[in-house]
């Protein structure tokens, strides 16, 4: 066939058969698999290391609220009651014993909601009719200057205030602090997602404490709550081993009448949910009848043997319980609410729906990626004044006022916490897409086209009428400031070092200045000023963000091992070893 023939097949056949990949372009596909695999590998490790620390954290019997916290909410505050262990409501009693109200606290159950960098634990206050007097934030490891901004804002913390639980357990009409969207819509999700879960008796407020268990296990260290049920309280002996499991009949049982009111009843069941003794709490019931079934064994050992399941179908008139002589009606209500009870545990905790909030902030987010993927990608990126356009957009706009950008203090939150993608999913697939795009290709989009910082330094490029030379082994030295930081960061995920991540960078203090620390504002300013001097300073020299997505970027030079695919490694061996040793 001649040329011209087979010139005039290709549109019919289409293009010629692609080159086969060359030696070098195949090994730099696999080596930018493997430093793939070594960040995916330091970030599993963190997000494990961090479960970790979060398991013990929450295994320690420690008081964790002081009385002194809540005069805010109860002047005449003298005592709590309730085992802190158990982190159920815990009521709050004056000096006479009277009862002021109760308090809950969002942790454990709403570790898993995400504000901007990770959990926050809130106390909610209730007065003794079950209304709302107000919330404080007990600990978060969100961004401090974030919590602080919420913490500050009145119209925020006061917005529940005087609601039912069922009611605040509801609300979602509550307005988020501006700076501080996302770790304020966690708190208040958090809330609702704590509130929609078991409700405390207010006839019977205490938890099951640690030397009620000892009657029937006397090696007890502690009491956990069971992760399947709403009311089983796991017991653990000395080695951290599950010895045993309790219940008490409160709250399914109070409504229950005996003679002259209704009996909160612990029930004690061993290794494989089979009774083995009750014991009476606390009663409104005649005293003189109470006494009588506490000092009957044959009634109280009457249902041992039974598993959980078998309690909760159980007939009394089939199973022959006769009530206590003399205390008929307390013994035969006691006997009845077993089976109540054991129902309420088999279910599982109630939990309330997660929202999906899709705020306007995530439209601007998003259609600013869109706008700054179809530059990267299009002709558009070479005309100057499409580029200083979009620039003063992304300052103005996305750093004043939208405030969505990628940090380290982000970044770590997120691998030690998870993704709030219900509260987020702008920011999310922001970050998705910076993370993804250069490993993909060669465009660095996150740090040329969307970082308002990066905008503010292209800004101002140029504009002086001279140039600072760098020295060559200056440059060197400059150019280590990002890789320390990234160990810095490294250490502080694996080890829980007290160093707020959001200071070694200029995010939050230049553009989110209502919450800005004093150190962040310092870099943000140095590095606008040596960005006039210097092009792009902040950007080539101590950016850490920067740096990782640099590293994660495909480029001509992927095939080669460099001096960043060793700290990488390095820095996955020290994870590894911190982990393995902790």
């Amino acid at each position: 066939m001649e040329a011209g023939s087979q010139r005039d097949l290709l549109p019919v056949l289409g293009q010629p058969p692609l080159a086969p990949l060359s030696r070098s372009r195949l090994r730099g596909i696999a080596l930018h698999f493997l430093r793939l695999g070594v960040i995916v590998a330091i970030v599993w490790l963190i997000h494990l290391q961090h479960r970790s620390f979060i398991h013990q954290q929450s295994s320690r019997q420690e008081s964790d609220i002081e009385i002194e916290w809540l005069r805010d909410f109860y002047p005449n505050a003298a005592s709590i009651s309730g085992d802190p262990a158990v982190r159920d409501a815990r009521e709050v009693l004056a000096t006479d014993g009277r009862s002021l109200g109760y308090f809950v606290q969002t942790s454990p159950q709403s570790d898993p909601i995400v504000g901007y960098s990770g959990p926050t634990n809130t106390l909610i206050a209730f007065d003794a009719e079950g209304r709302v007097i107000g919330i404080t934030v007990i600990e978060s490891r969100d961004t401090p200057e974030h919590v602080s901004d919420v913490a500050l804002d009145e119209r925020f913390m006061t917005a529940l205030r005087g609601k039912t639980r069922d009611d605040a357990g509801a609300a979602t009409e509550v307005d988020a602090v501006s700076g501080a969207t996302l770790t304020s819509l966690a708190i208040l999700e958090g809330i609702n997602f704590r509130l929609g879960g078991n409700k405390p008796s207010l006839k019977f407020p205490n938890e099951i404490e640690l030397p009620e268990v000892i009657e029937f296990f006397p090696n007890a260290q502690s009491l956990r709550p069971r992760a399947s049920s709403g009311t089983v309280v796991e017991v653990y002996g000395s080695n951290d081993a599950v010895i045993g499991a309790v219940a008490r009949t409160s709250p399914a049982t109070d409504s229950m009448m005996g003679y002259q009111g209704p009996t909160d009843t612990l029930v004690a069941f061993d290794e494989q949910d089979r009774v083995i003794g009750l014991q009476i709490r606390k009663s409104y019931d005649n005293e003189p009848y109470v006494g009588y079934v506490r000092d009957e064994a044959y009634f109280r050992e009457r249902f041992n043997g039974l598993t959980l399941q078998e309690l909760a179908k159980i007939d009394i008139d089939a199973l022959q319980v006769e009530g206590v002589s003399g205390a008929t009606m307390t013994s035969m209500a006691i006997a009845g609410g077993l089976s109540k009870a054991a129902q309420a545990a088999l279910e599982p905790p109630p939990t309330a729906t997660r929202r999906f909030v899709f705020a306007t902030r995530d439209v601007g987010t998003l259609l600013a990626l869109a706008a700054a993927i179809v530059i990267s990608f299009s002709r558009l990126r070479g005309y100057r004044r499409v580029r200083v356009a979009f620039d003063l957009m992304l300052v103005v706009y996305f750093g004043f006022m939208n405030g969505d950008m990628l940090s380290q203090a982000l970044l770590v939150g997120w691998a030690q916490s998870g993704v709030p993608w219900r509260l987020a999913p702008g920011l999310m697939l922001l970050v998705a897409a910076s993370l993804i795009i250069p490993a993909a290709s060669k465009k660095q989009i996150y740090c040329h086209r969307i970082c308002p910082f990066g905008a503010a330094q292209r800004l101002i490029r140029n504009r002086l009428p001279w140039k600072v030379r760098l020295l060559q082994r200056s440059t060197k030295w400059r150019k280590a400031t990002s890789t320390i930081l990234l160990i810095l960061v490294v250490l502080t995920a694996m080890l829980h070092w007290p160093l707020n991540l959001a200071l070694i960078e200029p995010f939050d203090a230049f553009f989110l200045l209502r919450v800005a620390a004093s150190l962040s504002l310092v870099i943000a300013i140095g590095g606008l000023i040596d960005s006039a001097f210097v092009p792009m300073a902040y950007c080539r020299f101590s950016c850490p963000t920067g740096a990782l997505l640099n590293h994660l970027r495909y480029n001509a030079r992927s095939d080669r091992l460099t001096r960043r695919d060793a700290i990488a490694v390095a820095l996955l061996l020290l994870a590894a070893v911190i982990y393995v040793t902790s």
